[in-house]
């Protein structure tokens, strides 16, 4: 049997798209990647928002109507750094006493290419290592997904 003990997933890719562009596609253009399937609504996923300040709402809309809180805006810091708070349980429940950090660093390599560093802190905080391992395979998919936005 495997222990997991992460505290923290991390993931790094380089795009082809200035920093400007690398930003905007991660945060106002999120809706355009987050993969469909990854939700915890009670019906099908429509979209997923992010708004785009300080304490902004981050949710996903469903079939049905409802919304799915999945945290907030902590840092938004064009075209620098954005940092969410994730407050989705172990149990894949929203939890609004739980705050893990979902931290973005946009660092320009030149003109077109941009660096972006990813990393999802305080794992500890949702206890199941299997929950942390199926997240760490959710994020790198998400993350290809969004370096695919740049390869069109």
């Amino acid at each position: 049997m495997q222990t997991i003990n992460l505290t923290s997933i991390k993931k790094e890719l380089t795009v082809q798209a200035t920093q400007q562009t690398a930003f905007e596609v991660f945060t106002n253009k999120m809706d355009l990647w987050w993969p469909r399937s990854h939700h915890i609504g009670t019906s099908d996923m429509t979209e997923v928002v992010v708004e785009p300040y300080v304490n902004g709402r981050w949710y996903t809309k469903h079939t049905d109507g409802s919304e799915a809180n999945v945290g907030y805006v902590l840092t938004y810091q064009p075209y620098d750094l954005f940092v969410l708070a994730w407050q989705i349980n172990g149990d894949f429940k929203c939890d609004p006493d739980l705050i893990t950090e979902v931290v973005v660093e946009f660092i320009p390599e030149g003109p077109n290419t941009t660096r972006v560093k990813f990393e999802h802190k305080d794992l500890q905080k949702l206890g199941n290592g299997k929950t942390v391992e199926s997240m760490d395979q959710g994020w790198g998919t998400m993350m290809e997904l969004y370096k695919k936005q740049f390869d069109q």
